[in-house]
């Protein structure tokens, strides 16, 4: 890498240098590379003191140095794994969907949500109910 790449590297780098979250200086070093192709850097980054991490994409050339990044809760080795995992497919989209109509998954949430619920009253008015008969 050139003296004026190397430069304008550090000046890349420093776009992504600080937490979006809590505003914390990242230390350089922390950055790991996720992937790279010509003057594309893929970056992923991860806050010492929120543990919020990000993902972003920094383009150094003559002209300067750009970037743009995204909050994720991902860790390196998540992204990693996701990278190289198979693509999701619009069968697999349909597949699940129609998974989910036959279970009618609203329905069982629903009647546990319910059931739920009436257990929580039933406990609140049987407290009540010692309540009142300890003051009476």
């Amino acid at each position: 890498m050139s003296s004026t790449l190397s430069s304008q590297w550090d000046e890349g780098i420093k776009l992504v240098s600080f937490c979006p979250v809590c505003e914390t200086r990242y230390n350089p070093i922390s950055a790991r590379v996720l992937g790279r192709q010509g003057e594309t850097h893929l970056l992923h980054v991860k806050c010492g003191k929120c543990q919020n991490s990000i993902i972003a994409l920094v383009i150094v050339n003559q002209i300067g140095a750009s970037s743009v990044g995204l909050i994720t809760d991902l860790a390196y080795d998540d992204v990693m794994r996701f990278r190289s995992a198979t693509a999701i497919t619009v069968d697999d989209v349909i597949g699940a969907h129609d998974l989910l109509g036959e279970l009618k998954w609203e329905d069982s949430f629903g009647n546990r949500l319910r059931s739920g619920l009436s257990r929580s009253v039933r406990k609140f008015e049987k407290q009540g109910n010692k309540a009142r008969a300890s003051t009476a």
